[in-house]
């Protein structure tokens, strides 16, 4: 956390002293949009379904713009079982243990219950593409797929997201020595294993390609909600995903509403404040009866709050950086904390239970990003850290590529 508030200071003071600078030029600087590519997280639940994030644009895109992102995420939590005690009485005798003990007031006798388990271990790649392009002067659309595919993370088709990687960090540098247990299950390995409190279950092996779904979104931007003069626009997404794998096979519905404020600087550098709010209604229509359960929670709220300084160059090339803050509710309702009976895997000690009771908290993450744009063409690349140590996944990177057709 000391890093990234030193990073978030640097930033303001870099900003603030650009704002110091004279006007150099009759024509400033005006870039009014936020350069992102998918920053949503590679969860192992929230791949399966659509997720909202925001669009930072003042307008829509001039041309029909292609975007393509690629992202790598080390995912990792020892099995675990979890009870639910159905009725009341039970459930009281739950919330006096701590979760992790929980099952001790259980010990020896039967009860009444539901259960859930989980296991996540490998790195996880996403492939993401959008195809947008202007319907009318205020209105915009975007066509989009997604696909996953879970690997060992092994060199070197994987650096900062590897196992190996993250373990010499923690035992070098912060964590200590296997302060998740990866070492005692073994380094660069794969496998996902679930089972719903249904009975339904999904199993992803190394190689498996998972979790597939096409996205569609549409977006307003309301010349009475914008002041070009303050160069500051809104605009309001309506959202359709339909999620195409064998384990949920549903349909999607979300609403989104993104503002941006644009401050020009000088004739060479810019700064962006984009913030973002949306809600997700997950399976409003399900294709198939086995569909499995990912989270009791049916609505899925998140936030996103974007900053980016902008700087371009002599020759018209534009570097920018951002930094980002995403902010997604639990998947399971949080109330259910109180009682559940988790129980570990024989070899897990620490942090073992994380991978369940993640369910039931707020998923949020850093992205730090930079971006290059030459000639209508835009490269950019993204760290992403989960510092509430939450497993969503634990480390994540990026790369997005998009150009105009």
């Amino acid at each position: 956390m000391k890093q990234l508030s030193l990073f978030l200071s640097l930033f303001l003071f870099v900003s603030l002293f650009s704002f110091s600078q004279e006007n150099t030029s009759s024509e400033p600087f005006i870039k009014e949009n936020i350069t992102k590519p998918s920053i949503l997280s590679t969860h192992t639940f929230g791949v399966y379904f659509s997720r909202l994030q925001g669009y930072f644009n003042s307008k829509p895109l001039k041309n029909k713009t292609l975007s393509l992102s690629l992202e790598s995420g080390n995912v990792w939590s020892p099995g675990i079982k979890v009870y639910i005690p159905k009725s009341e009485a039970d459930r009281a005798i739950a919330r006096t243990y701590n979760w992790d003990q929980a099952h001790r007031g259980f010990d020896g006798r039967s009860y009444e219950k539901d259960s859930f388990s989980t296991k996540n271990d490998g790195v996880i790649k996403g492939l993401r593409g959008n195809l947008n392009f202007k319907l009318a002067e205020k209105h915009e659309l975007q066509i989009g797929f997604r696909a996953f595919l879970l690997t060992k993370g092994k060199a070197p088709f994987t650096l900062l997201t590897g196992d190996k990687f993250i373990e010499s960090f923690h035992s070098n540098i912060a964590g200590g020595e296997d302060p998740f247990d990866r070492k005692v299950f073994g380094l660069e390995q794969a496998g996902i294993e679930y089972t719903d409190r249904n009975g339904n279950s999904l199993k992803v092996d190394n190689g498996n390609l998972f979790a597939t779904g096409l996205e569609t979104a549409y977006y307003y931007y309301p010349e009475s909600l914008s002041n070009k003069n303050k160069r500051f626009y809104v605009n309001f997404g309506a959202h359709l995903g339909i999620n195409l794998s064998s384990s949920n096979s549903s349909l999607d519905f979300g609403l989104s509403g993104n503002a941006l404020k644009t401050f020009v600087i000088n004739d060479r550098s810019n700064f962006n404040v984009g913030t973002s709010l949306g809600v997700l209604k997950k399976a409003l229509a399900d294709f198939k009866s086995d569909n499995l359960e990912f989270g009791t929670n049916n609505f899925i709220a998140n936030s996103e709050t974007a900053l980016e300084y902008s700087l371009r160059t002599k020759s018209a090339n534009v570097h920018s950086f951002g930094v980002i803050f995403y902010i997604q509710t639990s998947l399971n309702k949080k109330e259910e904390l109180e009682y559940i009976v988790p129980i570990r895997d024989p070899l897990a000690f620490n942090s073992w239970g994380h991978g369940a009771t993640n369910l039931y908290k707020n998923n949020d993450y850093w992205s730090l990003i930079y971006s290059y744009t030459k000639k209508g063409v835009t490269l950019s690349f993204y760290l992403q850290q989960d510092f509430t140590v939450i497993n969503i996944p634990d480390v994540q990177t990026g790369f997005g590529v998009q150009f105009g057709l």
